[in-house]
């Protein structure tokens, strides 16, 4: 029984495989930053996939969906998807967050053929690590080191970490308070017996769900998965402020057509809606410098 992950719906929603532009690879280096350890294996080793195939995929099979990028119980599928996603997965920031390196400009030297060339994987784990593999927390751990091994291997991909001033926006409460509702239920099987379709949130908790014209219903999020569903409609980072720990049922509006999404649309829903604002801001922010990759080896 393959479980899938809604992780491609979710990103899609958010429009997170852009390529970072030139004018943001264009400044001054910053120190390095260590790097997150990796998860081990069963033999003391950080973890790598037993076998794997990597190809591209040029006849269209597949459409990126929560089918065709899955993980398995003994290891990960993925039909007609950009190298791109892969790399937001295997790469998390130090905070946690999934997908978190996607945001605008968080990731620099992204060549444009990891979001326009797609690829299919199949991949699967040593007998050894698969039972550690069921467990949902240690998968969470597990599965960007297996796939940061993977584009090591076949894309010799090399990375580094800097901090980089960065114009931002703080998420804060708006001067009348927090208008939210607190979540009905944040247990994911009755969230989606109540709302059919929904799909989880990866790596943050809750769930969500994508309606007409780009509007979203969230479902048991923290203030920090608002903020990365807001970092990627906004076009800068959303840092949480809030100082709320609650988790909350949240129903983001479709943008008026032909309507100016960053400069009026969430600024004016955030504050009438729910109370709260987004703040402009400098912050050093942690980027992911991508130094080198190429297309994979075929196997």
């Amino acid at each position: 029984m393959r479980t899938s992950s809604r992780s491609l719906l979710f990103s899609a929603a958010m429009g997170l495989f852009v390529v970072p532009s030139s004018s943001v690879h264009a400044q001054p280096p910053a120190a390095p930053l260590a790097s997150p350890n990796p998860a081990l294996g069963e033999n003391g080793t950080p973890l790598t996939f037993a076998v794997a195939s990597v190809r591209r995929n040029i006849t269209g099979t597949g459409s990126c969906d929560p089918e065709h990028f899955s993980l398995l119980p003994d290891g990960f599928h993925m039909a007609n998807c950009p190298l791109i996603a892969v790399l937001f997965f295997a790469e998390v920031p130090s905070d946690g967050t999934t997908l978190g390196f996607s945001t605008s400009g968080r990731t620099v030297g992204a060549p444009e053929w990891m979001s326009s060339e797609r690829y299919d994987i199949e991949a699967r784990l040593e007998e050894a690590d698969r039972a550690e593999w069921q467990n949902s927390a240690a998968q969470k751990k597990m599965f960007p080191t297996l796939l940061q091994a993977l584009l090591e291997e076949r894309c010799k991909l090399t990375v580094h970490r800097e901090l980089r001033e960065r114009a931002v926006y703080d998420l804060v409460i708006a001067k009348n308070g927090p208008k939210l509702s607190s979540a009905e239920s944040t247990l994911p099987a009755d969230i989606l017996a109540k709302h059919p379709g929904v799909g989880a949130v990866p790596g943050s908790g809750g769930m969500f769900a994508v309606g007409p014209g780009g509007s979203m219903a969230l479902y048991g999020v923290s203030m920090r998965t608002l903020s990365t569903v807001l970092s990627n409609r906004a076009g800068r980072l959303v840092v949480d402020r809030t100082g709320l720990t609650g988790l909350y049922d949240i129903h983001l509006d479709a943008p008026e057509p032909h309507t100016d999404e960053t400069e009026s649309y969430i600024f004016t829903m955030l504050q009438e809606k729910f109370g709260l604002k987004l703040v402009s801001a400098k912050e050093q922010v942690e980027t992911l410098v991508i130094d080198h990759i190429e297309r994979p080896s075929e196997n």
